[in-house]
């Protein structure tokens, strides 16, 4: 892990990236599928290339080394937040929290994420690609739709929301990750309930 990846797309270095949407789908395919069936350690990119009947240096062209090829595969698979304005906050407040239990609790993310976050430990590159493509497009849209719900004051306007989202998020990882369990409808449902009767204050 000493040595430093560089995350950029290798068209910058080694000829151009996968420009074949078909097979560009199937190698990212094949990663999730791979990923579910032998889990992110035993995986290797020569393995998801032979699977997707493509060279593994056809896989290379666009992913440097194995984490970015399974950040991709994940990120793109995963839904978005749903930050449309229902006119009403509750409702949209439940939205939000079922979409990240969706997130934090989906089997690929269970599968790859303590890795990733182990990698990037020592990887600036790729914890800056986690941080910006994985976490935190879907924690502003959150944050969103809760302020919404604060300047409509249905959450006290002290409320804070990002400390709000990273308790949730916390406990969706704990029982998604440690527990190997996802937050069920009724804990979706509490936390929702929680969060409308005392939430978190800026000090």
């Amino acid at each position: 892990m000493g040595e430093k990846r560089n995350l950029l797309p290798l068209s910058e270095e080694q000829g151009a990236p996968v420009r074949d949407l078909a097979a560009r789908e199937r190698i990212l395919e094949t990663t999730l599928r791979v990923l579910s069936r032998v889990g992110y350690a035993r995986a290797t990119v020569g393995g998801i290339a032979q699977e997707a009947g493509v060279g593994k240096a056809t896989v290379y062209r666009s992913w440097p080394h194995k984490a970015a090829l399974t950040l991709d595969a994940v990120r793109t698979r995963l839904p978005d937040i749903p930050v449309d304005d229902l006119g009403d906050s509750p409702r949209e407040i439940l939205g939000v929290a079922q979409a990240l239990a969706g997130l934090y609790g989906a089997p690929q993310v269970r599968a790859i994420l303590p890795a990733l976050i182990s990698d990037a430990a020592t990887d600036p590159e790729l914890a800056h690609r986690l941080r910006t493509e994985l976490i935190e497009p879907r924690r502003d849209r959150s944050a969103t739709v809760l302020r919404r719900a604060v300047t409509r004051g249905v959450l006290p306007a002290d409320t804070d929301v990002l400390t709000l989202l990273d308790m949730w998020a916390g406990l969706m990882l704990f029982r998604g990750i440690v527990l190997d369990g996802d937050l069920d409808e009724r804990g979706v449902q509490a936390l929702v309930s929680a969060a409308l009767a005392s939430p978190p204050r800026v000090s």
